[in-house]
């Protein structure tokens, strides 16, 4: 929704752009109702608003109430340095959660990765979106040298503000390029640290797939491990529209953005424009492929210790493993035993 952010992450993936910019002509609210009504006609229901940082609009309650039409899902990623400005609108207007960016609760760690000081504001928000019933997600990228004694005090966050974790890889995308050598931690970090604390690990399909460990004090973890990994690929739906009105097909994408702007200006009326912009939403489709493929005949890279099948096996839409090596047994045994239940989310 906008280019502009308060803070400066080491890490700032700048929405696949390969330089930072900020462009003067954000999305309009006319243009996301057209967003809106071509979503609609194509059947997409789900919107996630990100930026740059989305609470520097002051029209972000409006824009939340116009992808709420039809009941769509709708959920916003914020460093949650404002967004008390924005409440109880976004409350009011139906917002679905919140996914806020915490990545230290180390003062200067915290300044060290985002540019800010503004810890504690932080801090004082979560606990506001508790308050006013916000569901809320941690995300939190995994940095070697910067982070990694705070990774069970979110956890203990978490339980007190009754959130959900995301334990992110650092991905080498935008500002990270430079920072990938120096602080990569592999998503494996995590289940070892935590290993002692799991209770049953499920699994997420759809919108990236992903384990979902659930801890002794009822936290769920969610690792979201998008480097080298070709099943997380395999379960991408989406289609980034950025602030400047253009669709890329993923984060990683290498060919130029689709403009929409200047194809509007041949279109009329709303239904002439909101035609032109599904024709562009289905250009931006044909060009989506997972970053990662599916290494057909290569050896399925594991991680240490007992951690054994993280990659063993396919999931298919319905939900199902599938193995078909002369192993298939065996394989299915071990990872029964040590993935607990298999559960569709």
């Amino acid at each position: 929704m906008t280019g502009r952010c308060n803070f400066s992450c080491i890490f700032c993936h700048m929405e696949g752009y390969k330089e930072s910019r900020v462009m003067k002509e954000e999305l309009s609210l006319e243009e996301i109702r057209l967003i809106k009504e071509a979503a609609r006609r194509l059947d997409i229901s789900a919107f996630k608003i990100t930026g740059g940082e989305p609470t520097l609009r002051d029209d972000l309650v409006d824009i939340v109430r116009i992808l709420k039409e039809d009941n769509s899902y709708v959920s916003i990623t914020t460093n949650a340095s404002l967004i008390h400005n924005h409440l109880p609108g976004l409350v009011d207007a139906g917002i679905n959660h919140v996914n806020v960016s915490l990545h230290a609760l180390n003062e200067a760690s915290f300044q060290r990765i985002t540019g800010s000081k503004m810890l504690r504001r932080v801090l004082s928000n979560l606990r506001l979106l508790r308050d006013y019933n916000v569901p809320v997600k941690i995300n939190f990228v995994i940095l070697r040298g910067l982070n990694e004694e705070d990774i069970p005090k979110i956890i203990d966050l978490a339980a007190e503000l009754n959130a959900m974790v995301q334990f992110i890889e650092l991905h080498p995308v935008g500002k990270a390029v430079k920072t990938f050598k120096e602080h990569y931690l592999p998503r494996w970090r995590v289940l070892e640290l935590l290993e002692d604390r799991i209770v049953s690990i499920d699994y997420r399909l759809g919108l990236h797939n992903r384990p979902i460990i659930v801890l002794d004090n009822g936290v769920k973890v969610e690792l979201v491990g998008p480097v080298g990994n070709f099943l997380f690929c395999a379960g991408c739906t989406r289609i980034r529209v950025t602030y400047d009105f253009k669709l890329l097909p993923c984060l990683n994408w290498e060919g130029p953005p689709i403009e929409i702007r200047p194809r509007l200006n041949k279109a009329a009326s709303f239904n002439e424009k909101v035609s032109v912009i599904i024709e562009a939403i289905k250009e931006a489709n044909k060009l989506r492929r997972p970053f990662v493929m599916y290494p057909l005949g290569a050896k399925i890279p594991v991680p240490r210790g007992k951690w054994r099948t993280m990659r063993l096996g396919l999931p298919k839409s319905d939900g199902r493993l599938v193995y078909t090596s002369k192993d298939a047994k065996k394989h299915l045994k071990l990872y029964l035993s040590e993935w607990g239940k298999y559960a569709l989310f």
